[in-house]
């Protein structure tokens, strides 16, 4: 399974190029700056993190009688790894009600 996870996230970032990202992921956690973390530069690590704290933080809230935590759905492989962990840490955030929310808001012009 994490073989099949490394390789699709080369082949991601062999498909998007490299990029690196001056803007930081907000530190404290409010609804405003979690929620509206689609003004951080694209960085493939930090919005697979999370993605996958938010999908762990819904599965833990609905399926509580699966007695498993979030920190253990976390990444072995990519745990540690700086935006990796920012992300996730915003997804589990994010989700931890049990509503699977974007990082990104859409708004009207």
């Amino acid at each position: 399974m994490n073989i099949k996870l490394i390789l699709s996230l080369g082949i991601a970032l062999a498909l998007t190029g490299c990029s690196t990202s001056s803007g930081t992921a907000p530190e404290s956690l409010t609804s405003a700056t979690y929620i509206g973390v689609g003004n951080v530069e694209y960085d493939s690590l930090y919005h697979y993190g999370y993605n996958i704290g938010c999908r762990s933080a819904v599965t833990v809230k609905i399926n509580p009688a699966n007695n498993v935590d979030v920190e253990s759905m976390k990444d072995p492989v990519l745990d540690g790894l700086t935006e990796f962990d920012k992300g996730w840490r915003s997804g589990v955030k994010a989700c931890e009600d049990g509503i699977s929310r974007s990082m990104y808001s859409v708004g009207t012009s």
